[in-house]
């Protein structure tokens, strides 16, 4: 089979990034989830048609779920998405295969220093079974029934009064790093970020609340880029061996106690 025409092919997906040449990438992986879609298709695993509503439907889902692609920057987590259910549909690979490999590039990205190329690590091994975050529905009080996907935990980050406020003295916050290292480490479907107004206690900002497995953990003075490596990289061990993972020294020092104790005996 011939691969798809283009760009009459892009009639068919009208939120495509694009402009007059035609697909527009932000980082090299776009590129290659475009690639391999266009390529399945011309080996006539799915046809181009398929490709599009199959597309179509996971944005609408996620609309649905209030995850959706707002300004264009997260189309191609979505494409991902679809490759990966089509991939799966049509018996190309199974759920438990697509979540090692990308266990397995989350670990190469964390053990790469800056600024080198990413690549596997030889004999790298997971030792867990595999579990989707799954979706649940829950009937509103209009009587409508939504899907709401269970998640392992959420990051709050403080942005309020005091946080991140340089112009009355406090530290900078590097609210732009969450955000980018949320989406660039593919968490959104089991962990979720929240940028918040006044967490507190403002002596202490940059604060944020990590929830994760039913634990909460208040950290303070989260002021610098490594910072949010230290947090998202101790939330990825915890998703990839769904144990509590041991803190790191860094994040240990910088742990505080938010709330009082329950009393002994108290229900």
């Amino acid at each position: 089979m011939s691969e798809p025409e283009f760009p009459a092919a892009f009639c068919e997906l009208p939120s495509l990034p694009r402009d007059e040449d035609g697909p527009v990438f932000a980082e090299p992986w776009q590129a290659q989830a475009f690639a391999m879609a266009v390529r399945l298709s011309a080996l006539g695993y799915f046809s181009w048609k398929e490709w599009a509503e199959a597309l179509s439907e996971e944005l609408a889902l996620a609309v649905e779920r209030d995850e959706a692609d707002e300004d264009g920057s997260e189309y191609y987590f979505h494409w991902v998405a679809t490759l990966e259910k089509l991939a799966m549909a049509k018996g190309l690979t199974g759920a438990p295969e697509l979540f090692e490999r990308k266990a397995a590039w989350a670990d190469a990205y964390r053990h790469t220093p800056h600024g080198q190329p990413v690549q596997l690590r030889p004999g790298f091994r997971i030792n867990y079974a595999y579990r989707l975050s799954p979706l649940i529905s829950v009937t509103r009080e209009d009587g409508v029934s939504k899907q709401i996907r269970v998640q392992d935990g959420q990051l709050f980050v403080c942005n309020g009064c005091c946080c991140g406020q340089t112009e009355k003295g406090f530290p900078a916050l590097p609210l732009a790093e969450f955000k980018r290292q949320w989406k660039k480490r593919g968490m959104r479907r089991r962990f979720h970020l929240t940028v918040s107004g006044c967490l507190g206690p403002c002596p202490l900002a940059n604060v944020i609340l990590l929830q994760i497995h039913g634990r909460a953990m208040w950290f303070h003075s989260i002021n610098h880029t490594g910072d949010v490596d230290l947090i998202y990289n101790y939330v990825e061990r915890m998703l990839v061996d769904e144990t509590d993972a041991e803190m790191p020294a860094e994040l240990t020092a910088r742990q505080f106690q938010r709330y009082l104790e329950p009393a002994a005996g108290a229900m």
